[in-house]
């Protein structure tokens, strides 16, 4: 009965946790440039952004940007981006 409940908080927070990835947010980068891993057409961030194996593209001071919800907290909590 624990190992169910277990794994139920689990699936529950993994479910909650790609809802939050999916989501987008209006950032804009207040540091000198970020290194970002764009989409295929170069026009929004990738949503699987944490993965390592993916080519990044340098993104400019001042520049507002779409990315993943956990992204702009990420980018937030290192002073690297403001979360409009």
């Amino acid at each position: 009965m624990t190992e169910t409940n277990s794994t139920e908080t689990n699936s529950t927070e993994t479910g909650s946790a790609t809802q939050e990835a999916s989501a987008m947010a209006e950032v804009v980068i207040t540091v000198d440039h970020v290194y970002l891993p764009f989409d295929e057409a170069g026009k929004n961030v990738r949503t699987d952004w944490a993965v390592t194996s993916v080519s990044t593209t340098r993104v400019s001071k001042r520049e507002r940007l779409q990315v993943p919800t956990d992204l702009a907290k990420h980018l937030s909590k290192r002073d690297q981006a403001e979360i409009l």
